[in-house]
C-alpha cells in the first residue's frame, strides 16, 4: 500500500504496519489508522502518520531516552481499550514532540503519552485526569552560559 505524505513523500507500507486508534487522537478523532515510522535507524524519534490524511504527521519520541524517570499508571479501562490480554503483553510508549524553529528547544508532551499494543495493533493517546506532567517538557537540558556557571561558582 502507498502512504501519501505531504511531509515525507510517498512511502510503501504493509497493512500489518497499521495501528488502529479506535478513538482517534485528541484533535483528530476521525483519523483511526496510523503508522509509526522511524525517523532514522537507531533513532529515538518516530513519525506517527495518518494513513488516510497526507497532512497529519506528528513527531514522536521514546520518552525514557530523555526522561529516564518518566512513569505513568494506566487504569484498567485503558488496558482494556488497548486489548491487553495478558500481564506479559508489552506496550510501547511514545510522547508527542513540539518542534520549534530552534530544534534545541523541542518539548515533549509527557502529560498525554501515545501508548501502542504492538501485538494487537492498537493504540491510544492517554490523557490522565491528574498528573504532575505538562505538555511542554524540554528534551534538551538548558546548558548554563559561562557567565551563569561563574556566578553559580561564586555563590550568587
Amino acid at each position: 500500500m502507498k502512504l501519501k505524505s505531504r511531509h515525507l513523500g510517498e512511502i510503501d507500507i504493509d497493512d500489518n504496519q497499521i495501528i488502529i486508534f479506535p478513538e482517534g487522537i485528541p484533535g483528530f478523532e476521525d483519523e483511526k489508522q496510523f503508522v509509526i515510522l522511524p525517523l532514522e535507524q537507531e533513532s529515538p524519534f518516530y513519525y506517527l502518520h495518518a494513513v488516510t490524511n497526507p497532512d497529519l504527521c506528528l513527531l514522536l519520541s521514546i520518552p525514557f531516552v530523555f526522561f529516564p524517570d518518566y512513569q505513568m499508571e494506566l487504569p484498567g479501562s485503558v488496558l482494556e481499550n488497548l486489548k491487553v490480554e495478558e500481564d506479559t503483553e508489552e506496550l510501547v510508549v511514545f510522547v508527542v514532540l513540539t518542534v520549534p524553529e530552534d530544534f534545541k528547544k523541542t518539548t515533549a508532551n509527557l502529560l498525554a503519552p501515545v501508548i501502542i499494543n504492538p501485538a494487537q495493533k492498537c493504540g491510544l493517546q492517554f490523557v490522565p485526569g491528574t498528573s504532575s506532567y505538562t505538555t511542554r517538557h524540554p528534551i534538551f537540558p538548558d546548558k548554563p552560559s559561562p557567565q551563569k556557571q561563574a556566578a553559580a561558582g561564586q555563590g550568587l
